[in-house]
């Protein structure tokens, strides 16, 4: 490596510096608990854990130290450019880096060779890290650090969502940095009339507890001094995991052993996004022994750069560190245009958000899914208010590069509905659709310093072409012997980089298909994504939450009204859901449009979406089902033999089983997915006033339909056949009979759509969105359920998460024809 180094050492020695922090926070020698081993005992963390690694991409992209420097690493102030070799001689001058040694003053030993714990061998890191700054400050006195270094691997930084985080080490942003980034929404905030602008301050980052914790004495009587707490993970950005060995050095080292500073690392990056709102990326970094591995987390990618040796390779550390110290927040992660408000009594936190110039202030969560996956969307929804106290909804998210933005969809919706309809009735079809979509009021791309679109390719890596990174393992690769890493299975014909030998069966002799994965497909996850928001003007009730069983048929007979007209248009939904249906002032509405497409466009993503508790059966199965299957003429069969004879010389009985076509959702999956939103509203409530004839084989019912996997089978004999003997309270039982009709409805609807296969035809019965209804609206219905409050059932097929928290499971978003199961 030292061959390497000293060629990066000239290469950097122009480049310009980096910043530093200012005071290191000391650490007593004692035993380091050890992050992991929480998640053994916690089951709540254990859960989180398998979900963050499951969630991981095997393979991310490997950069040069050099790209990384240029493309994602901050930039220098302006008075350091060029100056790192500068900054290195003021260095060597004072005694903190010895040329002769090549060594920093402060590890006289390499880790590897040091007796202390970790924590203790890298804590001089901190002391680096202050004389950087100091040197650079002797170069421009006016030069003042946004960030500081904190080196205290048993600091745990704290998060209302229970995202806690404990790294090595971290950097911690100063007030100064935290009221300069809020300034450009203050001064919104005062322009439109704002009565409280908050100015943010030490104090008002932290939790309500934190606030006491810290009013509190410092030190009792004869009281050794108490550590000061550590800063809330809304102050701290890029996580560091140290390590003394490498793994070149430890060859007895086992994969889970190797991998568990970059797992650590992982969890607390992606813990940084899931918990703070705030942020766009964050950095970080890992240390083994000598080698300083750079990292980025985006939401399109994850990448780190090629490893250095910090000890021999002066000028890269300084460039590293003068870059974190006098970095912008926008340039550590952070996003200026969302901001923290204060805390709530239930010491939740609360954000100023601004949305094409306009500023609204956040009142509750009512979804939140970034925890699903560093890697994706992101969507937070919140309840907000404007500066005139009107209530509103608005909607942040990542979005594919190439996809349309909600606003764009709901106006070409909107006019492609007004063109479809018959002449004469424009007036009537648009009273049909839009008093039932949710109405956009604001919308914007999310401005990076109010100039560029923040774009994780553009903006964050800075135009860097992630083609042109390495495909490397994520985790360290096993050191197992090869062969016995040979993978033996049946064969699925999805299974690509596969190729199949067969193996004689020792007890029948029977050649049995086998799989040998000789290699796979080393991809980097990709995803160039850019930054919206919208601002929807209905605060609206979720067919989940809506407490009144009578609201909910009339709000669900509005949509499949509005359905119908939209279908008609040539677009389909593709997302229904219980928790984007709404009743709102004595009607239904429909939201969440960022899926919905026009049926003959093949330009867009083509694929199949939704939440798998709703999803029509056949997207689940990613097939169409209902197509007829008619046997070939054959001849007769002869007079009966012996099955050896049989089948020697008589002909296989011939299906006719055309190609099949690539599967596309249609207009049948949308209105399906409202019939399970209804079956699933009977299964999961009780009527306040009386209970379910039996709830173990309504729990039964619960547990089989919905149980959020891909791969369940008892959808479709369902919809074939709905049974709910048993299952309903006696109150709901009149809704029975009506929801085994609307199966029937959409049952024959599916046979003709597919009764050309593989043609489909999805509105071949043009009536289907009535009648699927109509059986909702007799007179003794209507009147047995007028009065009927809801209540969720105590035992259910999944927990049903509370208000501000990912609902109904996983969401699925993958490419349509796909088999591999690929959560949101």
């Amino acid at each position: 490596m030292k061959g390497n180094t000293t060629t990066t050492k000239q290469l950097r020695a122009s480049t310009p510096p980096p910043p530093t922090s200012v005071q290191s926070c000391k650490t007593p020698a004692r035993p380091k608990t050890v992050l992991l081993s929480t998640f053994c005992t916690d089951p709540n963390l254990q859960n989180k854990y398998n979900e963050l690694v499951s969630g991981l991409p095997k393979f991310i992209g490997e950069i040069s130290v050099d790209d990384y420097f240029n493309h994602v690493l901050p930039p220098l102030p302006n008075s350091l450019e060029n100056k790192v070799g500068v900054v290195c001689s003021i260095l060597n001058e004072n005694g903190t880096y010895n040329n002769a040694t090549n060594r920093w003053k402060q590890f006289p030993q390499d880790p590897i060779v040091q007796s202390s714990h970790e924590t203790q061998v890298f804590l001089p890191l901190a002391k680096i890290f202050d004389a950087v700054v100091h040197a650079a400050q002797q170069l421009h006195s006016g030069l003042k650090p946004n960030f500081k270094l904190v080196v205290d691997g048993y600091a745990t930084s704290f998060s209302e969502p229970g995202g806690d985080s404990r790294p090595d080490g971290f950097f911690q942003i100063t007030d100064k940095a935290l009221s300069e980034m809020a300034k450009n929404c203050e001064v919104l905030m005062k322009k439109e009339g704002w009565k409280d602008v908050p100015k943010p301050s030490e104090s008002s980052h932290r939790t309500t507890n934190e606030t006491k914790e810290s009013l509190q004495p410092s030190t009792n009587a004869g009281e050794n001094p108490k550590r000061p707490p550590p800063p809330p993970i809304y102050r701290i950005t890029s996580p560091q995991e140290f390590k003394k060995t490498s793994f070149s050095e430890d060859v007895d080292m086992d994969v889970d052993n190797s991998s568990k500073d970059i797992i650590k690392l992982m969890w607390n990056m992606s813990t940084l996004l899931a918990s703070d709102p705030c942020r766009r990326f964050t950095l970080g970094f890992t240390i083994e022994n000598r080698s300083f591995c750079l990292w980025i987390l985006t939401r399109g990618t994850l990448l780190r750069a090629q490893a250095f040796d910090f000890i021999e390779d002066q000028c890269s550390l300084v460039r590293v560190f003068l870059s974190f110290a006098f970095s912008s927040t926008e340039n550590m992660g952070w996003d200026p245009t969302i901001t923290f408000s204060h805390c709530n009594s239930d010491n939740t936190r609360q954000y100023n958000i601004v949305v094409d110039e306009q500023v609204y202030r956040t009142v509750t969560t009512l979804s939140d899914y970034p925890d699903d996956n560093p890697l994706g969307r992101a969507a937070r929804v919140w309840k907000v208010e404007d500066a005139q106290g009107n209530t509103r909804v608005l909607k942040d998210l990542w979005l594919e590069h190439d996809r349309l933005e909600e606003h764009r969809i709901y106006e070409n919706i909107v006019k492609d509905v007004e063109q479809s309809a018959e002449p004469g009735f424009e007036k009537e079809t648009m009273n049909a659709v839009l008093p039932h979509l949710l109405t956009p009021l604001g919308h914007c791309r999310v401005k990076v310093s109010g100039i560029a679109d923040d774009d994780t390719t553009l903006v964050m890596l800075r135009g860097y072409d992630i083609k042109k990174a390495q495909a490397t393992d994520l985790m360290r690769p096993s050191q197992a012997n090869p062969a016995q890493k040979q993978s033996f299975a049946y064969s699925l014909p999805h299974d690509q980089d596969a190729e199949y030998v067969t193996q004689t069966s020792q007890d029948s002799g029977f050649q049995v298909p086998q799989r040998v994965v000789l290699q796979e497909t080393r991809k980097i996850p990709n995803d160039q994504r850019y930054h919206y928001r919208i601002v929807f003007k209905e605060y609206a009730t979720t067919i989940y939450d809506e407490r009144s069983l009578s609201n909910i048929i009339l709000a669900l007979a509005d949509v499949l009204i509005a359905l119908q007209c939209i279908h008609l248009a040539g677009w389909v939904h593709r997302d229904i859901s219980g928790g984007n249906l709404y009743y709102y002032k004595d009607r239904g509405l429909i939201g969440d449009l960022e899926y919905a497409k026009k049926v003959e466009d093949q330009s867009q993503y083509n694929v199949r979406t939704g939440t798998p508790h709703f999803m029509a059966s056949e997207a689940l199965s990613n097939r169409y089902s209902f197509y007829p299957i008619a046997p070939d003429p054959s001849p007769p069969l002869p007079r009966r033999r012996p099955l050896k004879a049989y089948a020697a010389d008589v002909p296989a009985l011939d299906v006719v089983k055309p190609a099949a076509p690539p599967f596309n959702h249609n207009a049948l999956h949308d209105i399906e997915s409202v019939w399970w939103v209804l079956v699933y509203t009977v299964l999961i409530n009780d009527d306040a006033a009386s209970q379910s004839q039996d709830a173990s084989v309504r729990q039964k019912l619960m547990n089989k339909l919905f149980d959020g996997q891909l791969n369940n089978n008892s959808r479709l004999p369902f919809l074939r056949d709905p049974d709910f003997e048993k299952c309903l309270p006696s109150s709901f039982s009149s809704l029975a009979p009506a929801l085994q009709k609307y199966a029937a409805h959409l049952a024959a609807a599916f046979s003709a759509a597919e009764k050309n296969y593989p043609i489909i035809e999805p509105l071949a019965i043009s009536l289907i969105h009535s009648q699927c209804m109509e059986d909702f609206f007799t007179k003794g219905i209507l009147e047995r359920i007028k009065d009927v409050k809801l209540v969720h059932v105590k035992v259910r097929a999944q927990d049903v998460p509370g208000s501000g928290q990912k609902r109904f499971g996983k969401h699925l978003d993958e490419p349509e024809g796909s088999q591999r199961k690929k959560s949101r």
